[in-house]
C-alpha cells in the first residue's frame, strides 16, 4: 500500500488553486517544478555520477551501493572536506563560525564536482540546498547524470529525530533538487527478512542484508541510466528473459496498472511477479503535487514485478475536466513525458496526436528509455486497418526516431480482427528493419486480435480490482492470453523431464508443474521410468521434447552430445539443462532467435542446446546474502568445496560476481587440480585476467598467509551417501574461519537438510558474534529452478508460487514436512509475502 496519498480527484488536475487547495503534507515537500528545457540524458560511458536530496534520503547507502554497481570509486562530501580543509566539517564550524564554513562548504563542493567529472560516484550533502551550488549542478547535469532522491519524508523524521521545524524547512527546500537533476529515483524501505532459522530479528546475525531490495533496485536503475545494461546486441542467449527484451520475445504481455488503482489501494502488489513481461503505469491523475506520487509508484512496482516498466498518461481525462483550456492540458502532458524520463523507466509511450516539435525533444532526451510512439482509433475514425493513413502514421512514427510503434483501434465488429493481423503481417513484410509494432483492437471485441498480438499486448491481473470500468482498458490476462493460444494449437504442449541416478524425490516436478499451470500452459515435468542416457536419447528425439533438468552423474557425459551451448555452460564445462534445437522439414536448424521463438512449439528436433542455471541460483543466493562490508573488491577471497559440476558452477559464479581469487579442496586432490587447470586455462583467455583458481590439499594446513580469509563459501559435496561412499559431513577447519566480517556460507546439499556445516557455522556465529550468513541447498534449488523456467518456456516465473511448492513438497530424512508457519517464515526469509490460497 502506497502511504502517499495526494489529493483523491477525478481525473488529471494541474491548477495552482487546485494545488493550494488540496496539497497535503505528504506530498507539498516534493512539488513539480518544470526545467526549462529536456535536460540531456546520454553521457559518456565513463561520467561520474551525483546524488542530491535532503539528509536522511539515503545518499551515502545509495552511493556506497552505486560505485559497487559501477565499479567507481566512492566520494563523499564530507570525506572531501576533510581532505581539503585538513579538518572536519564540524570542527571548521566551531572554528570559524557558520557564515565563512557555508562560503568554504559551497567552494570545495564545486571543486569536489570538477575535479571528478569521470569515473566516480559522489553524494552532495547539505550545500545542495543553496542557490550557487544549483546553479552548478544544473551546468554539471549537462554532461553527467545528477540523481535526485527521495524517501518518505516521515521516516526521514523519525530514522534522523528531527523536529516538526527541520521538517518543514526539509520539505520546502528539497523541491529545488528536481530542477538541478536529471534522473530522480524514490529510496523505499525494505521487507523485513527473516534469518535462515525462521527468525524475524532483522539484527541478528543470520539475517539477510537489511538493505538488500534497495540494494538490487538502484543497481538495476544505476546501471540502466548509466548504459552498462541497454547494449542487447550482444547479448549470449535468446533464451535468458534478462538478457532479452520483451519486444524481441514471443507473445509478451504489459500489465497495465492505473495511478489511481495504486493509491485507492486496489492492487496486491505481491502478486504482480508473475503474468507479464513488462509493467505498465498508466498517469491517470496529475497535479504539481503528483510527481513524488507516480516516483514512488515506479519504485513500488520495479520492486515487486521485478520487470521493465512502461509509462504513460491517460489522455481521456480532458473529457472529465471540460474546464481544461488546451494549453494547460498539453503543459500537463509534457510534464509528465519528462518525469518519466526522469524516473528512468525503461519504455515511455508517447501519443502521435501531440505537437511534433515537443514530442521530438521528448525523444531527444530519452536517454536509454525506449519510446513507444501510441497512435488510438475511435470507432468514429476514418482510418481503419486497411487505410494507407495507417501505414502512414506507422512510418511518421519511425521517422520521429520511435523505438516501437503502438496502433490500437476500438473495435465495433469481429470482422476487424483479422483486418488488423493483415495490417501486421504488411508491415513486418516491409524490406529491412523497422520499429517493432503493437497493433490490435481494444475492447471486448477484440480480444482476438489481443491474444495473437506477439509483443507487448497490455494485459490485466487477477490482484488488481478495478475503480471503473473502461473501454480501453485490458480485456484479459496474460494466463488467458496464454492458455489460449494452446487451446488454438498456436502453441503446443510440450514434454519436460529431469534425468539423472537420484531423482526419484525430486522436488523439480512439483515446482515445474504448479507453474506451467499457472501461467496457463499446457506443459507437463516428469520423471523418466527408467531415467538413463539411452531413455534421454530416446525423449530428445521426441516432436514434443521440451527440454530436460540433467543432474549427477551425467552433466559432463550429456555435455558431449550437445549440437549448441550457451557460453556459461561452455565456461563451466558442465550443464544442467537442455532443450531442442528445431529444425525445419528440410533438416535446415533454425538459428538460435527463431529457436527462442518457437520454444513453446512442437516440431522435428535436429539437435540438443545446453545450459546451466546451477551458476545463476548460486549467483543469486551469494547476491541475497552478502552485505556491504564483504562486497566484493580486488580483496576478496572465496573457497569451494568439491570439484563436481556444481563446484564448476559455484566458481563460475564468484568469477562472474567479481571475485578474482578462489581456491578450491576436495578429498580427491586430482579432481580439484582438474577444476582448477579448466578455469585458469579458461581465465587466461579474458582480459588481464591472471590464475584465479588455486587447490588447498589438506584440511590440516593454515590458509595461504597471502590471502584473505574466505567471505564467500560454497560446499558442494553430497551430505548424503553418494553411491558406495559414505557422506562426505564436511566441517569447516577453524583455521580457515578467520573473516572478521563473517560473509556467506552456500550449503548446497539439501538431503539431509541441516547438514554438520550448517550445524557447526550457528555454533561459530554464536560463539565469536560473525555475522556469517546461511544459506541452505532448498535455496538454490528453487533460484536455478525458476532460472530454468524461464530459460525452457520463455515465461516470467511465478516465484512464490515455485519456492512455495518446494518448500510444501520437501520431505526429511525424518519423513517430516514443513508446517506452513515454517514455509511462510522462510518465504519471508527471501524477500517473499505470503502466498495466498486463491492463487496456489
Amino acid at each position: 500500500m502506497l502511504d502517499i496519498k495526494p489529493p483523491t480527484q477525478p481525473a488529471l488536475v494541474d491548477t495552482e488553486s487546485e494545488t493550494s487547495k488540496n496539497a497535503s503534507k505528504e506530498s507539498s515537500p516534493h512539488a513539480m517544478t518544470r526545467p526549462s528545457s529536456t535536460p540531456p540524458r546520454t553521457f559518456a560511458p565513463d561520467a561520474s555520477l551525483v546524488l542530491v536530496g535532503i539528509r536522511g534520503c539515503g545518499k551515502r547507502s545509495l552511493g556506497f551501493v552505486a560505485a559497487t554497481a559501477l565499479k567507481r570509486r566512492f566520494v563523499t562530501e564530507d570525506h572531501y572536506f576533510r581532505e581539503i580543509t585538513g579538518v572536519t566539517r564540524q570542527e571548521y564550524l566551531k572554528r570559524n563560525g557558520s557564515q565563512e564554513f557555508q562560503r568554504r562548504d559551497i567552494e570545495v563542493l564545486k571543486m569536489m564536482l570538477d575535479n571528478h567529472r569521470t569515473g566516480c560516484v559522489m553524494e552532495c550533502g547539505l550545500a545542495s540546498l543553496t542557490r550557487p551550488v544549483q546553479d552548478h549542478l544544473r551546468r554539471y547535469a549537462q554532461t553527467n547524470p545528477v540523481v535526485h532522491l527521495l524517501r518518505d519524508i516521515d521516516r526521514i523524521q523519525q530514522l534522523l529525530g528531527l523536529e516538526d521545524q527541520a521538517v518543514r524547512l526539509f520539505r520546502e527546500g528539497d523541491p529545488m533538487h528536481r530542477t538541478c537533476s536529471n534522473f530522480e529515483f524514490f529510496n523505499l524501505e525494505d521487507r523485513t527478512r527473516a534469518g535462515d532459522d525462521g527468525s524475524p530479528d532483522r539484527r541478528s546475525a543470520d539475517c539477510s542484508f537489511k538493505l538488500q531490495d534497495v540494494k538490487e533496485d538502484f543497481t538495476r536503475f544505476v546501471q540502466f541510466i548509466t548504459g552498462l545494461d541497454v547494449n542487447y546486441s550482444n547479448y549470449d542467449s535468446p533464451f535468458v528473459l534478462l538478457e532479452t527484451p520483451p519486444e524481441l520475445r514471443s507473445f509478451t504481455h504489459a500489465i497495465l496498472v492505473r495511478s489511481s488503482d495504486l493509491i485507492a489501494d486496489n492492487v496486491v502488489l505481491a502478486e504482480l511477479e508473475s503474468g507479464g513481461d513488462a509493467i505498465e503505469l498508466c498517469v491517470d491523475r496529475w497535479n504539481s503535487d503528483m510527481a513524488a506520487t507516480v516516483s514512488k509508484q515506479v519504485s513500488v512496482l520495479r520492486r515487486n514485478a521485478r520487470t521493465p516498466v512502461i509509462l504513460s498518461v491517460d489522455r481521456s481525462f480532458s473529457a472529465v475536466d471540460p474546464d481544461r483550456t488546451a494549453t494547460s492540458s498539453s503543459r500537463v502532458y509534457f510534464d509528465i513525458l519528462e518525469h518519466g524520463l526522469r524516473l528512468g523507466v525503461e519504455y515511455l509511450v508517447i501519443d502521435m496526436n501531440q505537437d511534433r516539435a515537443r514530442l521530438a525533444g521528448i525523444i531527444e532526451g530519452r536517454g536509454n528509455t525506449k519510446i513507444i510512439a501510441q497512435q488510438t482509433f475511435e470507432p468514429s475514425s476514418p482510418i481503419t486497418w486497411d487505410s494507407p493513413d495507417c501505414i502512414a502514421i506507422y512510418q511518421e512514427a519511425e521517422k520521429l526516431g520511435c523505438q516501437l510503434v503502438r496502433l490500437l483501434r476500438v473495435a465495433t465488429m469481429r470482422e476487424e480482427n483479422a483486418a488488423v493481423m493483415e495490417f501486421s503481417n504488411k508491415i513486418r513484410s516491409m524490406p529491412g528493419n523497422h520499429p517493432p509494432l503493437i497493433a490490435y483492437n481494444v475492447g471486448a471485441l477484440g480480444r482476438t486480435s489481443q491474444v495473437f498480438n506477439t509483443i507487448l499486448t497490455t494485459v490485466t491481473h487477477p490482484a488488481i480490482t478495478a475503480s471503473a470500468e473502461n473501454q480501453h482498458g485490458p480485456q484479459i490476462t496474460s494466463r488467458d492470453a496464454v492458455r489460449a493460444l494452446f487451446q488454438s494449437y498456436v502453441l503446443d504442449p510440450l514434454k519436460f523431464y529431469i534425468i539423472g541416478e537420484n531423482v526419484a524425490y525430486s522436488l523439480s516436478p512439483a515446482m515445474h508443474n504448479a507453474a506451467f499451470e499457472h501461467c496457463g500452459m499446457g506443459h507437463t515435468y516428469s520423471i523418466p521410468d527408467v531415467p538413463s542416457l539411452a531413455v534421454l536419447d530416446r525423449l530428445g528425439r521426441d516432436p514434443h521434447f521440451g527440454g530436460s533438468s540433467v543432474v549427477q552423474p551425467w552433466r559432463v557425459e550429456v555435455y558431449q552430445k550437445l549440437a549448441s551451448k550457451s557460453r556459461h555452460a561452455e565456461a563451466i564445462g558442465a550443464i544442467n539443462t537442455i532443450m531442442p534445437l528445431r529444425g525445419d522439414a528440410e533438416g535446415q536448424m533454425y538459428s538460435l532467435q527463431e529457436q527462442a521463438s518457437r520454444r513453446n512449439q512442437a516440431g522435428r528436433v535436429l539437435g540438443w542446446y545446453g545450459e546451466n542455471t546451477d551458476w545463476v541460483g548460486i549467483m543469486t543466493c551469494i547476491r541475497r546474502h552478502l552485505s556491504p562490508r564483504n562486497a566484493i573488491s580486488a580483496k576478496t577471497t572465496g573457497l569451494v568445496i568439491g570439484a563436481g559440476g556444481m563446484a564448476r558452477a559455484a566458481i563460475y559464479a564468484m568469477l562472474r560476481l567479481g571475485c578474482r581469487r578462489i581456491f578450491i579442496y576436495n578429498r580427491t586432490q586430482t579432481r580439484a587440480e582438474e577444476v582448477a587447470r579448466h578455469f585458469n586455462s579458461w581465465a587466461s583467455s579474458q582480459v588481464d585476467w591472471v590464475e584465479v583458481v588455486h587447490v588447498l590439499g589438506s584440511l590440516q594446513e593454515d590458509w595461504p598467509a597471502d590471502a584473505a580469509q574466505p567471505s564467500l563459501v560454497a560446499s558442494c559435496v553430497p551430505a548424503d551417501p553418494d553411491r558406495d561412499k559414505p557422506p562426505a559431513n564436511f566441517e569447516m577447519p577453524e583455521q580457515w574461519l578467520g573473516s572478521l566480517t563473517g560473509g556467506v556460507i552456500l550449503e548446497l546439499a539439501y538431503k539431509p537438510l541441516d547438514t554438520p556445516l550448517l550445524r557447526q557455522m550457528r555454533r561459530v556465529r554464536s560463539e565469536t558474534g560473525r555475522p556469517w550468513v546461511l544459506s541452505d541447498g532448498l535455496e538454490n534449488v528453487t533460484e536455478q529452478g525458476i532460472a530454468q523456467f524461464e530459460l525452457m518456456t520463455g515465461r516470467k516465473a511465478p516465484r512464490r508460487l515455485m519456492t512455495y511448492e518446494v518448500l510444501r513438497n520437501y520431505v526429511g530424512d525424518n519423513g517430516r514436512r514443513f508446517d506452513e508457519k515454517t514455509i511462510q517464515a522462510r518465504l519471508d526469509g527471501v524477500g517473499l509475502q505470503k502466498l495466498e490460497k486463491s492463487n496456489r
